[in-house]
């Protein structure tokens, strides 16, 4: 390998060297020619310690027996002091890749034993969050994410319950896994929006970005291209994938806009409940044979629920104090 410059080696061993520097140095300090050079720096500076043998070059009666107890005395300091150099010239350099270990420790989980954090967002809620590697993450409400405070050196993998949108960093060499217990999702870099709720019977992946596999407990691989949506049907283990002609209009709520394309009615009213906290009672079987096409950026429950009373002969009492609409025709 390349031998450091003299300034390199220098501030490593006055310990005010960068982290990129100390590992190139203390890597070349374990090749022959390192280890060759640090035992000649470190014998040099330990014969210029031997200061106190100056005294014997004073103009004075020399007594034969004491000086001759003084070399022997230098002598076995001198060679103490060798081998302890030896042993530090090998020691220095597994010091600084303990170091160089607990830097990247700190960042990354070596040995995948860090601990998880939990974010539970509520019914009405929506929340952003950053994971530390970059990559970006919309959470749906009642919805429940679970993730390591470091990820590991080989992956990085969350858990998911409920819908999330994913900007993952791209990192070829630690794929990140979104785990729907059971099935997960294989990622490199790339945005797409999952849903996985356990009340659905279905586990529904739209990709905007990159690619993504949806792999299964039983092993099979799903592989998906930008501008398809998956469906995976938990119940009967079959999945198909189709084109999503209306791909950014499945993730329009990470922008707090309600957005439905030919939704029926049973689909409209959880997806209100998840936004607004509030319960739907249906009155008339018959209000559940509509399907509603609405996007809207105005959050506000009643001015919603007016908007989908235009589309179908349907009519949505709210009762504020009670957080309940009723449906039934009008």
């Amino acid at each position: 390998m390349n031998r450091p410059t003299d300034k390199q080696i220098e501030e490593v061993l006055a310990g005010i060297a960068t982290p990129e520097d100390a590992k190139f140095v203390a890597e070349w300090f374990a090749t022959e020619e390192g280890n060759t050079y640090l035992d000649a720096v470190m014998t040099r500076e330990a014969e210029c310690l031997n200061a106190e043998t100056a005294e014997i070059y004073v103009d004075h009666t020399i007594p034969s027996e004491k000086m001759y107890h003084q070399i022997q005395k230098n002598i076995s300091r001198k060679q103490i002091k060798r081998i302890c150099f030896r042993v530090a010239a090998i020691l220095i350099p597994v010091i600084f890749l303990i170091g160089l270990y607990i830097q990247i420790n700190s960042r990354v989980d070596l040995f995948g034993t860090t601990e998880y954090e939990e974010i539970r967002v509520a019914k009405g809620e929506r929340i952003q969050m950053m994971f530390q590697d970059g990559t970006r993450v919309y959470i749906n409400s009642d919805s429940w994410l679970k993730y390591p405070k470091k990820f590991g050196l080989s992956k990085r993998e969350v858990f998911l319950v409920g819908e999330a949108y994913f900007v993952v960093a791209k990192n070829k060499k630690r794929p990140f896994i979104v785990n729907l217990n059971g099935p997960s999702v294989h990622v490199l870099g790339t945005s797409f929006d999952v849903q996985a709720y356990p009340e659905n019977k279905d586990i529904v992946i739209c990709l905007d970005e990159g690619h993504v596999n949806l792999t299964l407990s039983s092993a099979k691989e799903y592989p998906l291209l930008p501008g398809e949506k998956l469906i995976y049907n938990k119940e009967s283990d079959q999945c198909r994938i189709i084109k999503n002609d209306h791909s950014k209009q499945v993730s329009m709520w990470k922008d707090n806009v309600i957005s439905f394309k030919d939704t029926p009615l049973a689909e409209v009213v959880k997806v209100l409940n998840r936004w607004y906290n509030v319960n739907f009672k249906i009155e008339d079987e018959q209000a559940s044979k509509y399907v509603y096409t609405l996007t809207s950026d105005n959050t506000i429950l009643e001015k919603v629920l007016q908007d989908l009373e235009k589309i179908a002969p349907v009519k949505f009492e709210y009762d504020e104090v009670r957080k309940e609409v009723t449906v039934r025709m009008k």
